[in-house]
This record gives structure tokens, C-alpha cells and sequence, in this order.
């Protein structure tokens, strides 16, 4: 079957915990798997952070449903359905209404908020969206995936705005991009080609001291439409001569006819970097960006409790 949403988790959580059978997290987290009878291929399936999918939902369930009061902490790590839990159960077979309750179960129980007195009226008409566990397309994931979904959606707003830029400026301003990013990346000194009869070379990487096996650069601003086909390719082929690498740059994208003959030159490695893939390394080796805000996320260390 499909990986459940978190909605859908939680009650298949507060489902097997209904044997009253006392578990740690990582016994629930492995029962659940076996009810739930997934296949390989879904086990395998991991959040952009690498965490499988049905286990960031299964152990981020075992928390809400704690916080709820539906499940006791037994000891650390150890849990079983609490009496509250039960009546939850008997009274669920719908995980939406499961969540509902939890919401206003989790509101009541937070520590941190203010009391305040309401009127009758007011305690009638009680609103618990301040305090809910899941609202809107989050009742579908983890917070974990929240979070690296959230990560995901920065970065490729990032990269759109990076190659904006790019695309305002001269081209010998992205010629002296992409031989940049190379040297970033660890692969020599570099240099941009002066000459205005440059074979089609606007750029030379020098990986040792002597030159002896230089990368040559090719760097084409392109607007998203114009595909690097394979005429160009095989332009900046004949311009490396005895020169058996070449990287060819675009803030485009090339053609497959382009990619496949790239693929199948015999006389030298030709790599191909395209507009995303140019601003993914751009992020990724801190080109043009800078750290505007760190989190670090935390979470329990299983080897020091002695626990998996």
C-alpha cells in the first residue's frame, strides 16, 4: 500500500498501540511498517534530508499523540496507549477527526500559553488554530519533510534569481563566472582568455603548476529559449586541439542531439553544464551567495541513551 500521509498516520500509530503492548519508539517505527506492509521500494523512499518517509511520519506521530495525552510515557523512549487514548480510539475510525481532537487535546495541555478568561460565549466559539498540530497542505507530510520541502523552495528560488542576474550582466562577466566556479570547485588556478580570437576558448583551468593538463572552458549566455545544439559543441571540440577535457557552460540548455554526441566524442571528456546545474554548484560552492541564516536541527542521540 501507499505510504500513509501524517494525517493518516496518526491513527494507524494510535491503531497499533491500541494492544496496549508497551514499545519504544524504534519498535513502534518497525511495527508500524510491518502493519502497514510496505513494499521495499517504499521503505526507500527519503525525505530531500534522507530520512525514509514512513519513518519520519511514524516517529513524529509517537510525539503528537504523546503531547495529545493518547499515548503515556511508560519510561524513556517506552510508550502504551493511555486510558485517553482508548476512548480517542473508540470513538476515530476517520484520522481527520483524530486530528482535530489531538489539536484541541495539545492546545489545553501546552505548558506555554497564556490562560486567559473568556467569556461563556467566547469558550463556545474557541478557536485552536494558533495551537494546531497540522493545517492546511501540512496535514499531508512530517514536519521533517515541511522543513526540507521548505529548503528545497529557497534554493530554487535562489537559483532563479542567481541566473537573473546573470542574464543582466555583460558576457565577459559570465565568462569570469564559470572559470571562477571551476577554481571554487578545486580544479586549479584560472584564467580568462584575452585574446579577441580565442577558437571558441574563454577560459583556461591550469590544474598543476606546469600546465601540463589544462581544462579548457567554453561559456555561452543563452536566453532559455536558444538550446546549445550540437554546431556549437562541435566548434568548441575543434578548438581544443590536443587538449583531451573541456567544460562547455550555459545558462541554457543543450539539445539532446547536442548531449548524445557529447556523450560519444572520442578524443576528449566533454562535460556539460547547464543554466540549473550552473546555479546549483553556484549555491553549493558559495559563488555569488552568502550564509544569511543557519538552523541547526537536533535530535535525540540514540547511542548515548543506549537506544537504536
Amino acid at each position: 500500500m501507499a505510504i500513509p500521509t501524517q494525517t493518516e498516520m496518526f491513527l494507524v500509530t494510535l491503531q497499533l498501540m491500541g494492544d496496549g503492548k508497551e514499545r519504544k519508539r524504534i519498535d513502534i517505527i518497525h511495527d508500524a511498517r510491518a502493519m502497514l506492509g510496505l513494499s521495499n521500494r517504499e521503505q526507500t523512499i527519503v525525505t530531500s534530508s534522507g530520512v525514509p518517509v514512513y519513518r519520519s511520519r511514524v516517529s513524529w506521530s509517537v510525539s503528537y499523540l504523546a503531547r495529545a495525552g493518547m499515548l503515556t510515557k511508560v519510561t524513556y523512549g517506552v510508550y502504551k496507549i493511555s486510558d485517553y487514548g482508548r476512548i480517542a480510539l473508540s470513538r476515530h475510525d476517520n484520522a481527520h477527526t483524530l486530528v482535530e481532537e489531538m489539536n484541541k487535546a495539545i492546545a489545553e495541555n501546552n505548558p506555554w500559553k497564556t490562560k486567559k478568561k473568556k467569556s461563556s460565549k467566547a469558550k463556545e466559539n474557541e478557536d485552536y488554530s494558533d495551537d494546531e498540530v497540522l493545517s492546511g497542505s501540512a496535514d499531508e507530510t512530517s514536519p521533517q519533510e515541511q522543513i526540507d520541502s521548505a529548503f528545497v523552495q529557497l534554493n530554487t528560488d535562489l537559483q532563479d534569481s542567481l541566473l537573473s542576474l546573470v542574464m543582466d550582466k555583460e558576457p565577459g562577466f559570465f565568462e569570469k563566472l564559470v572559470v571562477d566556479l571551476l577554481v571554487k570547485m578545486g580544479y586549479g588556478q584560472g584564467e580568462q582568455t584575452r585574446i579577441a580570437n580565442d577558437g571558441g576558448v574563454d577560459g583556461i583551468i591550469a590544474t598543476d603548476a606546469l600546465g601540463f593538463d589544462p581544462i579548457y572552458v567554453q561559456a555561452k549566455r543563452y536566453a532559455s529559449e536558444n538550446h546549445v545544439g550540437r554546431p556549437e559543441l562541435q566548434g568548441f571540440a575543434g578548438a581544443l586541439g590536443s587538449i583531451t577535457r573541456g567544460v562547455f557552460i550555459t545558462t541554457s540548455s543543450f539539445a539532446q542531439t547536442a548531449v548524445d554526441w557529447a556523450r560519444h566524442y572520442p578524443h576528449a571528456t566533454l562535460v556539460l553544464i547547464d543554466g540549473k546545474r550552473l546555479t546549483e554548484l553556484m549555491v553549493q560552492y558559495d559563488l555569488g551567495v552568502s550564509t544569511e541564516k543557519t538552523y541547526r536541527i537536533k535530535r535525540i542521540d540514540s547511542d548515548y541513551f543506549g537506544e537504536e
